[in-house]
């Protein structure tokens, strides 16, 4: 262990952390398509304010966007201005501020427990919190909660050091934390930190180290950072901003289930041995270990080593209480919020790897694994072993069957056929599952032959392994579950890619670009990011031909798996009969994961003049099963 320990004291320790969740996420930063709802949203907000110069409002098309702060969108504006164009829509260059917060969340949680135990179990800890499922999985994602988590772990990480003894300027640096926190997500961080805060007074009655808390530098850096936009956005909105983050968006969260996400208590606590994989096998030594050492035993003895014995005990056991006080009161709130996103939880989840990272680094110096050994590897092998079985061709063939039911019978057979022969052109086939399999079975082994370094370099495959299959060779595959994807790829077919809209890299069209999408039954926000807002989105069936002056080759997206999809496809076929102009189209398949419902996915343009010798005057009825149509026209999709 002494090599271990030497470079753990050097600052290729900090690097290292910050490089494994780098190494973690990038990968689905850059191969992942651009999420709904709420990425999309985000990113397509960002893009509007660096389209408009206006860095006060947000807004989401012709709407304000009255729900979260500020703050996400000027790092991501300023990602995209040093790294990228907004023209080109390069969602990687939006989610570099998750990874960087992701990083830095590690290397604070390193900081953090720097303050109350040693430099081992501090990196340890934070090294298990980097490999997580969900932080991992946040870093690749450009909205908010990896940024959150980050000035949530710098805020506690600073009362940990003032309850060590440092000054105020470490209070000022609390409230800079706090004040970067209101900017991109309100009350969120104040609430960890303060619940932390009241807990942590409750439990001890030791209020001497909160006073620097006071110093007026502190409270005035944090106005001095969240005011002057609060002020602005309510002058720019007449108010409207406050009233709707707080009345309508946090407080539907707090007193009913909004946006349908509603779960009963204990959902976080079931998802928590596999969003904390692979450190799901220290989590419960964790927890038994904070708990047994958050209370010094009692003052008896009075020999000198009895004494040193027993400072060691209450020093430990208060950064125990302080990592208790961080952890249980916030997951308890969340719990109890009858409106519940997986993701919700991860202000805690540093708090955790801390208590593991405890319990590993006393397992390196003693040998002996102090509780929770059974239970930590029967959830971390059925968690480990699932994340493996899902990607395995058995598994993906039943969700995508079961996908393809949502369609009317026989064209759910042909939709089930079209899925399953993408999935098997990419080529992937077990490799996933095997590798997955591997690495979880590794750290098996390595923690029954009680390998302690064995076990660490197990968890770190695991989850540079996750990242490998899952964000490069599985998710970005799955088109039958990306239904923007496979719209973009029908807008292709018929070259109806909008003016403002990224091109496509290997495009091959000439034709006059429509001069924007008119989406009938299809209204997902990553659509309207990925073609650059160039995008009109109709809620009822309308298809009114515009003049060919305003528009010469007017382009639809149409969900014909709903009514107005199907009429507005009727009359935009009669339209184009009765004008005797050509209409073309192109066809996906998909199932809307934000909804859970099918969508067929009809692009139409309508070209100037009339069709050429080769193209029948009128097309297929794209509702019905191709193999039965009587006109012999067919569409490879």
């Amino acid at each position: 262990m002494s090599a271990f320990d030497r470079f753990i004291e050097t600052p290729w320790a900090w690097i290292a952390l910050a490089l494994m969740v780098l190494v973690a996420s990038f990968p689905g930063a850059a191969n992942i398509p651009v999420l709904d709802r709420d990425e999309a949203r985000f990113t397509q907000a960002t893009s509007q304010m660096l389209e408009t110069g206006d860095f006060v409002v947000i807004s989401y098309q012709d709407d304000y966007r009255n729900k979260k702060p500020v703050g996400i969108h000027w790092l991501q504006s300023a990602a995209v201005a040093v790294t990228s164009d907004v023209a080109e829509r390069n969602i990687t260059a939006y989610r570099l501020p998750s990874m960087l917060a992701a990083m830095g969340a590690t290397m604070g949680a390193f900081w953090c427990g720097l303050a109350f135990m040693s430099r081992r179990a501090a990196f340890l800890g934070a090294a298990l919190f980097g490999s997580t499922l969900l932080l991992t999985t946040e870093a690749h994602i450009a909205k908010t909660d990896a940024a959150l988590v980050c000035s949530v772990v710098l805020g506690m990480g600073a009362l940990a050091w003032l309850r060590a003894g440092s000054g105020k300027w470490m209070a000022v640096a609390f409230w800079a934390a706090m004040g970067v926190g209101a900017l991109i997500k309100g009350p969120v961080a104040i609430m960890v930190t303060g619940l932390a805060i009241a807990a942590l007074a409750i439990w001890e009655r030791d209020f001497k180290w909160m006073k620097p808390l006071a110093y007026w530098g502190g409270p005035a850096l944090f106005a001095l950072i969240t005011v002057p936009w609060f002020v602005a956005i309510q002058i720019a909105t007449g108010g409207e901003f406050l009233f709707e983050a707080a009345g309508v968006d946090l407080g539907q969260k707090i007193v009913s289930a909004a946006e349908g996400h509603a779960a009963p208590p204990g959902l976080h606590s079931l998802m928590l041995p596999l969003l904390f994989w692979p450190a799901t096998l220290f989590l419960f030594p964790g927890m038994w270990w904070a708990i047994k050492g958050a209370f010094a035993p009692p003052r008896l003895a009075s020999d000198a080593a009895a004494k040193a014995k027993r400072a060691a005990y209450e020093k430990a056991a208060t950064g125990f209480r302080f990592l208790l006080c961080w952890a249980v009161p916030t997951w308890l709130v969340f719990e109890l919020a009858p409106t519940k996103l997986v993701h919700y939880t991860l202000p805690a989840y540093p708090a955790f790897a801390l208590m593991a990272g405890a319990a590993l680094d006393d397992w390196f110096d003693t040998g002996r694994w102090r509780g929770g050994r059974t239970i930590s590897i029967a959830f971390f092998a059925i968690a480990g072993f699932a994340l493996a079985a899902l990607t395995s061709p058995w598994a993906l063939e039943l969700l995508r069957e079961d996908a393809a039911g949502n369609f009317t019978r026989p064209l759910s057979e042909r939709v089930a056929a079209i899925w399953s022969r993408e999935w098997l052109e990419t080529g992937v086939s077990v490799w996933p599952m095997m590798l997955i399999a591997i690495a979880t079975g590794g750290a098996i082994y390595a923690t029954l032959v009680r390998s302690p370094v064995g076990v660490l370099a197990a968890i770190l495959a695991c989850t540079l392994t996750l990242a490998f299959t899952y964000r490069i060779l599985v998710l970005p595959n799955q088109n039958w579950v990306l239904p923007t994807k496979t719209a973009l790829e029908a807008i292709d077919d018929v070259c109806a890619r909008p003016v403002g809209a990224p091109a496509k890299a290997d495009s091959d069209c000439t034709d006059i670009p429509p001069m924007l999408v008119r989406a009938i039954g299809y209204n997902e926000p990553s659509l309207v990011y990925s073609l650059g807002g160039s995008v009109l989105l109709q809620p009822r069936a309308t298809a009114v031909l515009p003049d060919v002056t305003e528009d010469p080759r007017p382009a639809w997206l149409l969900n014909i798996a709903v009514e107005d999809g199907r009429a507005a496809l009727a009359e935009l076929i009669a339209t184009a009969d009765a004008a005797d102009r050509c209409i073309r189209l192109g066809r996906r398949y998909a199932l809307n994961y934000s909804n859970g419902d099918p969508a067929a996915l009809v692009a139409a343009v309508i070209e100037p003049g009339g069709c050429t010798i080769d193209e029948p005057a009128t097309p297929i009825d794209l509702t019905r099963e191709p193999e039965t149509e009587e006109t012999g026209q067919t569409l490879d999709q």
